[in-house]
């Protein structure tokens, strides 16, 4: 088995006590380091007593860190023979593993891309001197010193989130999940190796008590979980939570219907249906019920298949687990009365050793779509078909994508306008990506400020904004003068 040890400010810290950590079947495969609250409090003391790194010296290192992780053998594991590792781990299919280590490197090698969007456009960049900044405007400015992830195991592609706080001048404590340790292993290996100093970010496996501590102790916290942790930490303005994405899909009676199934289909299998960005929820306005028989025989097409085969598309697990995750989901389905389940999942066993098993996808029509199971995520491909009224778009409200299938201007912008819906898609599956588009919010909206900012002698005169009274009258005034 691999001994996995945590990365602490002085190195790799082997702890007496450990956890063993079993793969997707149910068979021990790794023992991972558990570190104590009080080393934990201490490392975050010295994060916090260290210089960020120069900011004109972040995108090289961390380009190096892209090379390397890439290219560099870490726990004797290239990148190929890691991404089997994990995927054996975790139960995410290989090709999902790939593309999010794709994404890791794409992201170590534009850190600074989403930094530059976030930013404000009155505010200097940050890390700019105060001599280099303007005589009077404003500056970037963290609003704290410690960022501490509390990282999600259902996908490696949240690491690649974080990196952002690194350029931006954070020191970081990751707490891996205990399901997939290995993504960030690496990763924080990978940046150590390029000259990261081990002074700015650290690995700190550790159990649920001791996690606590870390977002006590941190500026800022980044907390993934269920509904359970978005209670928790709702009231707390230091603590970002990535909850349940509930994300939708409206397929309008304008629109073109297999155009619409497509979409459908896409978002949920993406990443095998875990990601908080696959689709849980369809909404149709003409005949739900001939489009959910529809999506079922298209989704019914996905083959259990071991995570490591190039064709899996479904997560996998242990077999006791798996018929747990089925039987939860047909008990909701029937508890719902009227509920009409189309395509109901199923635990398949699979070859070799252990009790590897995959989920099949499960398809199931409401009544209405103000039933609170449209909103009901399973990690594995499960969505709750509803009928769509015109009338009724607040019940798109708190998703985390909303995808609209529509040529309708006004059923776009009146979903554009829910205050709980971060981001709003038109004719694009609800996983859809880009590195431009943020996937729930720019990261540095948390973890920055406008800090007003002046110097000199004399301050120079005010400067119109765009849209103000003075920029109109200046425009008006040019065009009288004709210059």
């Amino acid at each position: 088995m691999l001994d996995i040890p945590a990365l602490g400010p002085s190195g790799p810290y082997r702890t007496r006590r450990r956890v063993a950590v079993p793969d997707a079947s149910g068979l021990a495969a790794l023992e991972l380091a558990s570190v104590p609250g009080l080393v934990v409090s201490d490392w975050i003391g010295r994060l916090r007593a260290a210089a960020p790194l120069p900011a004109a010296e972040v995108p090289g290192v961390l380009r190096k860190a892209a090379d390397v992780f890439e290219t560099e053998e870490v726990l004797g594991d290239d990148l190929a023979a890691h991404e089997r590792r994990v995927s054996a781990l975790t139960g995410t299919p290989a090709t999902v593993v790939r593309e999010c280590d794709a994404l890791i490197a794409r992201t170590l090698r534009d850190v600074a891309r989403a930094p530059s969007a976030a930013r404000p456009a009155g505010c200097a960049p940050a890390g700019t001197a105060p001599r280099d900044a303007p005589a009077a405007g404003a500056a970037w400015c963290r609003t704290g010193d410690v960022f501490a992830v509390h990282a999600a195991g259902n996908s490696p592609g949240v690491h690649a989130m974080w990196l952002e706080a690194l350029a931006l001048g954070y020191r970081i404590v990751v707490r891996p999940s205990n399901r997939d340790p290995l993504t960030p292993f690496r990763l924080v290996t990978a940046l150590r190796r390029a000259g990261l100093p081990d002074t700015q970010v650290v690995l700190a496996p550790c159990d649920h008590a001791t996690a606590d501590v870390i977002v006590e102790r941190a500026d800022r916290a980044l907390v993934y979980g269920g509904q359970d942790v978005v209670d928790r930490y709702r009231n707390r303005a230091d603590v970002r939570v990535q909850g349940p994405g509930r994300s939708k899909l409206v397929v309008a009676a304008d629109a073109e219907r297999d155009a619409g199934l497509g979409l459908a289909v896409a978002g949920a299998l993406h990443h095998a249906g875990t990601a908080c960005t696959a689709t849980t929820g369809v909404l149709v306005e003409d005949d739900p019920a001939g489009f959910a028989a529809d999506l079922a025989v298209a989704l019914g097409k996905a083959a259990p298949a071991r995570p490591q085969d190039p064709d899996a598309l479904l997560p996998c697990m242990p077999r006791a687990v798996a018929q747990g995750l089925a039987a939860a989901l047909l008990e909701r389905a029937e508890g719902a009365g009227d509920a009409v389940v189309h395509l109901a999942p199923r635990a398949e066993r699979l070859p070799g050793d252990g009790a590897l098993a995959a989920v099949t996808p499960a398809v199931v029509e409401l009544a209405s779509a103000r039933d609170p199971l449209l909103s009901y995520e399973m990690p594995f491909p499960c969505v709750w078909v509803a009928p769509f009224e015109r009338d009724a778009v607040d019940v798109l409200d708190g998703s985390l994508v909303l995808s609209l299938h529509t040529g309708d201007g006004d059923l776009v912008a009146e979903a554009a306008g829910l205050t709980a819906v971060s981001n709003v898609y038109v004719g694009r599956p609800t996983s859809w990506t880009h590195p431009d588009v943020p996937h729930d919010g720019f990261l540095g909206e948390f973890l920055m400020r406008a800090k007003g900012l002046a110097h000199g002698g004399r301050p120079p005169a005010a400067r119109p904004y765009p849209g103000s009274s003075a920029a109109t009258d200046a425009a008006k005034e040019r065009e009288r003068s004709g210059t």
